[in-house]
């Protein structure tokens, strides 16, 4: 049996950066079977770029508009509802796979049938020079429930799972609704592959970016409420929670040092 892939795209805004993102989805060697744009109540050209798009496109491009904005990730679970494919695959916007991204991925799924997700690693900054992959030689590394608790693995367009999953991304959290995702996964389904590959280009980083990552208090923010919704869940027990606020607060004082060097940094730099 040979899986087929549903892509989802939220955009909003992404006029300069959606076509270049619809070519790397659509350019993959391993082809997928559609890809789902969710446009996010975008007040530019993004949503006509994607219709121009999806007229001379060789993989079915589909286009779902919200009313209002609504954020990635409820705009990911409506592109997921209307998925068709076996696994669905996620790409931002305003970033770009690997050619062999799919190709590496889906056979991995197609061998291990109970395997729930894989996702690999990325590259961020200068535009990528790909180079080809062998897909037997990728090496395959598991991620639990506890490596997720310490930190979030996983880029999101690096992320692809089954499709009939019963989990989605919570509408409840505006941020850390992808890491909380992936503990739930985890803590449902077991262990999930991690490629040490960079078959995506990610325009921000993990944290202190353009985007929604650079929030640093709300993306702090919300990852304790990850925890605490996991407690309610009995996917976690109430007695790690102190240890688990407290080491989210210690990455968040990093986090905010971290992205203050580098604005000093950069600062200097265009004054020199």
């Amino acid at each position: 049996m040979t899986l087929t892939v549903s892509v989802v795209i939220p955009a909003y805004n992404c006029e300069t950066t959606i076509e270049r993102a619809l070519q790397s989805a659509i350019s993959q060697t391993w082809r997928p079977k559609e890809v789902i744009v969710i446009d996010d109540a975008s007040t530019d050209k993004s949503a006509a770029i994607v219709r121009s798009k999806a007229k001379d496109s060789a993989v079915p491009i589909h286009i779902f508009s919200n009313e209002f904005n609504v954020g990635p990730g409820v705009s990911r679970n409506r592109g997921w509802a209307a998925a068709t494919g076996d696994l669905v695959a996620f790409l931002d916007a305003d970033d770009i796979w690997h050619p062999q991204k799919l190709e590496v991925q889906v056979p991995i799924m197609e061998s291990r049938q109970s395997l729930s997700m894989t996702c690999h690693d990325r590259t961020v900054g200068r535009e990528p020079i790909w180079s080809i992959v062998d897909p037997s030689s990728v090496i395959w590394r598991e991620l639990d429930f506890r490596d997720f608790l310490v930190r979030n693995r996983c880029a999101t367009p690096s992320v692809i799972l089954r499709r009939d999953m019963r989990e989605r991304f919570n509408d409840s959290l505006r941020y850390a609704e992808d890491y909380f995702l992936w503990l739930t996964i985890t803590a449902n389904h077991g262990r999930v592959l991690f490629a040490e590959n960079d078959l995506v280009h990610c325009a921000n980083p993990a944290y202190g970016g353009a985007g929604l990552s650079g929030k640093l208090f709300s993306m702090y923010r919300s990852e304790l409420q990850a925890f605490h919704k996991l407690t309610q869940s009995r996917a976690l027990s109430y007695r790690w929670l102190p240890v688990l606020y407290g080491w989210g607060t210690l990455k968040f004082l990093v986090r905010v040092l971290d992205h203050r060097l580098l604005r000093d940094r950069l600062q200097n730099a265009s004054e020199s």
